[in-house]
């Protein structure tokens, strides 16, 4: 019989709070930064800050999922497998779900023929989603390493999506602003999201086989 749950010793225990504690950042900046970004590229028409916001609010669930999940192993002294394959699943349907609203997002940006406007605001905190979320990223993927943690692997390559969006709205508001090149952001927003959605099918796909 499949066992259920699994209790942690010292140094798993360590992981579990730094799991944790990134789950938690992790959520605290993209509520902070994606209700930014939505309000900026409202008000200045910026359609990339939008979708960037937007997507970031999809990537906040998948941490809070995880979050929880967390939470609950380090009050327990154990992991729950049940609760840990909820997560996964949902952190999977977020990476795909920003996957799918990148490539509409890229795609309806592409057929658009309207120049948004840039600010210094805006700018800037692309350019701090940028540095978070990678850092946020690079983190989750080595503690997830080494816990081991699939879900909050996935959840990595989430924040690394989202810090390759961050990186496309940066980009994509200067290019506009300044050489008028509207479709580069589109391309890039487009081309992120098919990665987003190949990789969350791929995991899902060796989830199911093993």
């Amino acid at each position: 019989m499949r066992a259920q749950s699994q209790r942690p010793d010292g140094s798993d225990r360590s992981l579990l709070v730094s799991a944790f504690r990134l789950s938690l950042l992790s959520v605290l900046w993209t509520v902070v930064s994606s209700s930014l970004a939505v309000v900026i590229g409202l008000r200045e028409r910026a359609f990339v800050l939008v979708t960037f916001g937007a997507v970031g609010i999809v990537d906040c669930v998948g941490s809070v999922a995880l979050a929880l999940h967390f939470a609950h192993a380090l009050r327990r002294d154990s992991t729950s497998r049940r609760l840990e394959a909820i997560a996964h699943r949902i952190v999977l349907t977020g990476l795909f779900a920003v996957g799918v609203a990148a490539v509409v997002a890229g795609a309806l940006r592409l057929t658009s023929s309207t120049i948004g406007s840039s600010s210094v605001v805006g700018t800037v905190l692309a350019g701090s989603s940028f540095v978070v979320l990678s850092v946020l990223a690079l983190r989750k993927v080595a503690v997830a390493r080494r816990l081991p943690s699939p879900p909050l692997r996935s959840d990595g390559q989430l924040s690394g999506v989202g810090a390759g969006l961050a990186a496309v709205t940066l980009a994509g508001t200067v290019l506009e602003s300044s050489l008028h090149i509207s479709w580069a952001d589109g391309t890039a927003t487009l081309t992120l999201g098919l990665v987003a959605v190949v990789t969350s099918v791929a995991t899902q796909l060796r989830r199911d086989s093993s």
